[in-house]
C-alpha cells in the first residue's frame, strides 16, 4: 500500500524512512531524479515529500508524522511549498491517440488535485466565466472545471502545451520558490519491457513517446529556471536519453548517492523490526532470526550506490512473504515462488534478453551463471532502439541492472575475480529468485532437459536425509534428453546448471545454494583447486582405436560403471578456486552436498581405454573435493556430504566420496 494517510490512520506496518527527508532537504538539490526497480517502494518516498511539503497539509503533517523520525528532527522547509504532483503510470502507449489522451489525463488529474488542496487558487487561475459557475469548490467540481477548461480549447493539444499555461498562470497566485513538482513513474510508458519490445514493432509510436515525454520536462525545467519551482522530484526505473535537449535536466542522480542507497527497499534491521511488528511469534515456531535468513537469501543483496554500506532487501517480495506467512497461520515457510507475481520477472527477463544481440546475449548469460563479473556502465542512458537494432553487453548489463534483475558487484565479492579493476563497476546477481530465472532462461533452449526438472517435488528429502536417489532419478531420465540438444555442448557448466536449478525449483529454501563456490583460506580467496599443471590436461581416449563387433565388454570397466549410483556429463573443470556446486541446508541438522562434475562426450574408443579416461576423471573429482572441504566455511559445515557427477560415454554416473584423510 502506497497511502500514506490510510497506512498511518488505520495502523498498517509501517517502515519508517523519514529520516531521507532529512537528507533530501540537506542535499539542496533543486532537481533531482530517484531511479530504483519496481516494488521497492519509490512511490511511498512521493507520499512521505507530499505530506511533510505541503503547505495546505500542515495539521495532518503533525498528526501523520508523530512518533516518527522527521518528528523529532524537524527541518526548515517543513510545510512550505505548493505541491503538484503527477503519476504517469496509467499513460496508454497502444495508440498515438491514447497515448496523447491519457497523458493528457494524468497532467489534468495532477492540476485538478493541486487545486483540490489550494481551492481558492483555482478562482484567480481560470477565467471568471468557468470559474464563477459553480458556489461550491468541491474537488469533484473542480475536476470538471480543470477538464472542460483544457478540454474546450483547441490549443491545449500536448501535456507540455497545458504545463507551460498553467505554469504561467499560477505565478501570479503563488509566491516565487514556493513550488514543489513530483512526477512519479515517469518513465512507466516509456521504459518498460513492453516499450522496449514495441520499438522494434512501432518505432514511430514509440519514438513519439519519448518526444512528448522530453517536450513536458523541458516545461518543468523552465518553470524551474523561471524561480517559480524550487524543487523538482522524478522517480523512475531507467534513465531515459530522450533528446539532447533533456540531457542536462537533471542535476543530480540520487540513485547513485550512497547517502540514498537504503531510501527504497528493506535493511537487515527494518526487516527484523518488520516481523516483530507483524508475527505473533508466540504462535510462531521459528524465530525472528530463521525468518529473516529465509529472507534475506531470496530477496537481499541489493547495492544501487558503489560504496555503499548495505545491502538491501526487495520490499514487495518481503511483505509478500510475511503476509503469505500469516495467512498460513505460521505452519511453514512460504514456498521459494519461484515464479511469484504471474510469472511477469521471468517474462520481462526472456522478452528484453531476446532484445539483445545474440552474441551479447550469450557471453552475459555465461557470465552470469559462471558468477563472473560483468562489467557494465550503469550510468548511460538507454537509447530507443530502431526495428533492426539491438542491445549490446555494456547497455543490456545496465538495463537489466535497472530493471532490477542485475545489482551492483560489492567490494568483496569483487576481490574475489583475480581480474577486477579495483575502480571498476561491475555487476551481479542479487539473490537466488533472480538467480533462479537466469538459470531457467538457460535450461529452456533445452525444453525435454527443463521438462524433466520441472516434474521434481520431492528433492526437499534431500534436507531431511542424504536420499541422493530423487536427484539421480530425475537426471537419469533428463540425460537422454540432455545428449541430444545443443545444450549438451557447454559440458560440465550445462550440468551443473541443470543441478542447481533442479535444486532451487523442487527444494527452494531447504537450501543456500552456491554455483562455482569461491575457496578461502584463512580468510583469503585461493586461486587452486588441489590439482596440478598436468592434471589439467585432456585425458585422450585414442577415439581412432575401435572396438570390434564381438569383443566382448571389460568386466573391469562393467564393474567401475557399476559402483556409481547412476548418470551425466562435462569438461574437465579449470576455474580454479571454485567448487561447482554447494548446497548448505538451511536447517542446520540436516545433511548439505557439495558436488564435483566431470564430462566426456561419446566415442567409438575400446572400454579399456574409456575405463582409464573414466577412473582418471574420477580421481581428479575427488582430489579436487578433498580440497575444497579445507574451504574456512565447508569445514564448520555438519554433516557435509561429497558426490562426484560423472556423465562419461553416454552413461550418467552419481557417487558419494567416504572422507578421505
Amino acid at each position: 500500500m502506497t497511502d500514506f494517510k490510510k497506512i498511518i490512520e488505520k495502523n498498517y506496518a509501517f517502515v519508517d524512512k523519514t529520516r531521507f527527508l532529512e537528507v533530501y532537504e540537506n542535499s539542496k538539490t533543486r532537481v533531482s531524479m530517484f531511479l530504483r526497480p519496481r516494488r521497492f517502494g519509490k512511490t511511498m518516498f512521493t507520499e512521505l515529500l507530499r505530506y511533510y511539503y505541503d503547505i495546505a497539509l500542515k495539521e495532518e503533517t503533525d498528526r501523520l508524522f508523530k512518533g516518527k523520525y522527521i518528528a523529532s528532527h524537524p527541518t526548515p522547509r517543513k510545510n512550505s511549498y505548493y505541491v503538484l504532483q503527477f503519476d504517469l503510470s496509467g499513460v496508454d502507449t497502444h495508440s498515438s491517440d491514447s497515448l496523447t489522451r491519457t497523458f493528457i489525463k494524468r497532467v489534468l488529474i495532477g492540476i485538478a488535485d493541486f487545486f483540490a488542496r489550494y481551492p481558492k487558487s483555482v478562482r484567480g487561475f481560470l477565467p471568471n466565466d468557468v470559474s464563477e459557475s459553480r458556489d461550491e469548490l468541491r474537488p469533484s467540481a473542480i475536476t470538471a472545471m480543470i477538464s472542460a477548461y483544457y478540454g474546450n480549447i483547441s490549443e491545449f493539444t500536448a501535456p507540455s502545451v497545458i504545463m507551460s499555461d498553467f505554469l504561467f498562470r499560477i505565478k501570479f497566485l503563488i509566491p516565487s520558490r514556493k513550488l514543489m513538482v513530483i512526477v512519479d513513474e515517469y518513465d512507466n510508458f516509456s521504459n518498460g519491457i513492453d516499450m522496449l519490445s514495441r520499438a522494434f514493432g512501432d518505432f514511430q509510436l514509440a519514438a513519439e513517446a519519448r518526444r512528448m515525454l522530453a517536450g513536458f520536462f523541458n516545461t518543468l525545467r523552465a518553470g524551474n529556471q523561471d524561480h517559480l519551482i524550487d524543487r523538482i522530484y522524478v522517480t523512475g526505473v531507467v534513465p531515459i536519453n530522450m533528446d539532447n535537449t533533456v540531457s542536462g535536466f537533471v542535476s543530480e542522480q540520487l540513485s547513485s548517492d550512497p547517502r540514498f542507497n537504503e531510501l527504497a527497499g528493506f535493511t537487515d534491521y527494518e526487516v527484523m523490526e518488520l516481523l516483530k511488528e507483524t508475527v505473533d511469534f508466540e504462535k510462531c515456531p521459528f524465530t525472528p532470526e530463521v525468518l529473516r535468513e529465509e529472507m534475506k537469501k531470496r530477496y537481499d543483496g541489493y547495492r544501487f550506490a558503489k560504496y555503499a554500506e548495505k545491502n538491501v532487501y526487495n520490499a514487495a517480495m518481503c511483505l509478500n512473504f510475511i503476509d503469505e506467512f500469516i495467512s498460513n497461520d505460521y505452519r511453514k515457510i512460504p514456498p521459494f515462488q519461484m515464479f511469484a507475481d504471474d510469472g511477469r520477472d521471468y517474462r520481462g527477463l526472456c522478452e528484453f534478453l531476446m532484445l539483445m544481440d545474440e552474441q551479447a546475449r550469450n557471453k552475459l548469460i555465461e557470465d552470469l551463471n559462471n558468477r563472473n563479473p560483468v562489467r557494465s556502465n550503469v550510468g548511460m542512458a538507454v537509447k530507443l532502439k530502431s526495428e533492426h537494432e539491438t542491445f549490446g553487453y555494456l547497455e543490456g548489463g545496465a538495463i537489466l541492472y535497472y530493471l532490477g534483475f542485475l545489482t551492483i558487484m560489492g567490494e568483496e565479492e569483487k576481490q574475489s575475480h583475480p581480474f577486477c579493476d579495483p575502480q571498476g563497476e561491475y555487476l551481479t546477481i542479487a539473490n537466488e529468485y533472480f538467480r533462479n530465472l537466469f538459470a531457467r532462461f538457460q535450461l529452456a533452449r533445452s525444453p525435454k532437459v527443463l521438462c524433466e526438472i520441472e516434474k521434481l517435488s520431492n528433492l526437499g528429502m534431500m534436507a531431511v536425509s542424504n536420499d541422493i536417489s530423487v536427484l539421480s532419478d530425475m537426471l537419469y531420465r533428463a540425460a537422454d534428453s540432455f545428449t541430444q540438444t545443443e545444450v549438451s555442448r557447454g559440458g560440465e557448466n550445462e550440468l551443473a546448471l541443470a543441478i542447481y536449478t533442479a535444486i532451487s525449483m523442487a527444494a527452494g529454501s531447504s537450501f543456500e545454494l552456491t554455483k562455482e563456490y569461491a575457496i578461502k583460506h584463512g580468510g583469503k580467496f585461493v586461486f587452486e583447486d588441489g590439482l596440478t599443471g598436468e592434471e589439467y590436461a585432456d585425458v585422450p581416449d585414442n577415439e581412432s582405436e575401435t572396438s570390434p563387433e564381438n569383443s566382448e565388454p571389460a568386466s573391469e570397466f562393467e564393474e567401475f560403471v557399476r559402483s556409481f549410483t547412476m548418470p551425466r556429463r562435462d569438461d574437465i573443470n579449470t576455474r580454479r578456486g571454485r567448487a561447482d556446486l554447494v548446497a548448505i541446508n538451511t536447517n542446520t541438522k540436516g545433511p548439505s552436498y557439495i558436488f564435483e562434475f566431470k564430462y566426456k562426450r561419446n566415442t567409438r574408443s575400446l572400454e579399456t581405454t574409456k575405463l582409464k579416461v573414466m577412473k582418471t576423471l574420477y580421481e581428479r573429482a575427488v582430489k579436487q573435493l578433498n580440497f575444497y572441504v579445507t574451504d574456512d566455511n565447508l569445514r564448520k559445515v555438519p554433516s557435509l556430504h561429497r558426490y562426484v557427477i560423472m556423465f562419461v560415454y553416454g552413461k550418467f554416473l552419481i557417487k558419494e566420496v567416504k572422507e578421505v584423510v
